[in-house]
């Protein structure tokens, strides 16, 4: 299957769009402007929207729009709340990061990136070092190993009781999430709940020096503000690694864009 007939133009974009573009490229796609006839589809990055709803790094959503018809396929990540704008100018949409594959691999970029992170802030080694964290996700899963093979004394959280055994199964210390005892061991808290589980009334308990990571995407689940030292580092794969979560979404959108056209040929 190859895709010949395709045309691929990208709009916005961060640290990671040069490589997926090679990642095309090196598969024979073809790569044109936004402006020519012959495009097929637009390719926005991870997340694809800011908050204000413009492109990541690009235009506004109303000139997007603007370019969208009949015949053109979009490709973008995260891309609620606007799907249903997007799909309303006949456009075929795609939302990449819903591929199991690319959100599996990109959690354990994510995981990685937050132990770099956590030894570039911290004074002292991560063995030996109580932490944190805060979710039983993908991200949470991944990096609470990565942590323990550290030498890290972890602990993680979850609500779910079916969690807790697992995380206790597994070596770790076991904290039922927003039932916070006592915050005050812990030297590094890595947060990938993407909902408020840490307010400021429970980060009074934690120590001076605690190294407060946010890794989930927007709201977080770390209330901002007061005394503590929080790093706001949602998208790690794109300042961390680019060049590898660049070729995993450019990976995906191939295999996405294949699909697509299989099922065109089947019809």
């Amino acid at each position: 299957m190859n895709l010949q007939n395709a045309y691929f133009s990208f709009l916005g974009g961060d640290g990671r769009t040069p490589w997926v573009r090679a990642c095309l490229e090196k598969a024979g796609c073809q790569v044109v402007e936004i402006s020519n006839p012959k495009l097929t589809h637009m390719i926005l990055p991870l997340p694809a929207f800011a908050a204000n709803g413009s492109i990541t790094g690009g235009e506004p959503l109303a000139e997007l729009v603007a370019r969208l018809h009949p015949g053109i396929t979009l490709l973008g990540g995260k891309l609620e709340p606007w799907r249903d704008r997007l799909e309303s100018t006949g456009a075929v949409v795609l939302d990449y990061f819903q591929d199991e594959l690319l959100t599996a691999a990109n959690a354990a970029v994510t995981a990685e990136g937050a132990v770099l992170l956590a030894m570039e802030q911290l004074p002292v080694t991560l063995a030996g070092t109580p932490v944190l964290v805060t979710g039983w996700g993908r991200i949470g899963q991944l990096l609470s190993r990565k942590l323990q093979a550290l030498g890290a004394q972890v602990t993680v959280s979850a609500r779910r009781s079916r969690d807790l055994g697992m995380i206790r199964a597994m070596g770790f210390r076991a904290a039922v999430t927003g039932q916070w005892e006592d915050l005050s061991p812990y030297r590094v808290i890595f947060n990938t709940v993407p909902a408020p589980v840490l307010s400021q009334r429970d980060l009074e308990s934690t120590r001076p020096d605690c190294l407060l990571l946010e890794l989930a995407s927007a709201p977080g689940g770390i209330e901002a503000g007061g005394s503590r030292s929080l790093i706001q580092a949602s998208g790690l794969p794109g300042k961390t690694a680019p060049e590898t979560a660049g070729r995993l979404i450019g990976e995906t959108i191939l295999r996405l864009a294949k699909c697509q056209e299989r099922s065109s040929h089947a019809g």
